[in-house]
């Protein structure tokens, strides 16, 4: 670090400098944004993310509660449709899924 040298500068210019140093910061920070909204998540990947067993998201997935998309032989399901269903269950009364 280099040397800092303290002259008369008024609050003004102060809060500026802090503020400039504070913004480049926070842009560096900045979180990324999901590049392909459509990510597909396996059977496990999806069980483990609403935090139940692979018997129960096979009786959500057959009763309608989360949407499964069958690609040949797999089963896969869309994050944004999962984090979708993950908001409904928690806002219903019996709270399924809301903690692991």
């Amino acid at each position: 670090m280099g040397k800092i040298f303290l002259q008369s500068l008024e609050l003004s210019d102060i809060k500026k400098v802090i503020e400039e140093v504070v913004e480049n910061n926070m842009s560096k920070l900045s979180l990324p944004k999901h590049q392909n909204p459509n990510i597909l998540l396996s059977r496990k990947e999806t069980a483990k993310f609403l935090c139940i067993s692979l018997p129960t998201l096979n009786d959500w997935t057959k009763t309608g509660i989360v949407k499964a998309h069958r690609i040949g032989n797999r089963v896969l399901y869309k994050e944004q449709e999962v984090i979708q269903a993950l908001n409904e269950i928690k806002t219903s009364k019996s709270g399924r899924g809301s903690s692991c």
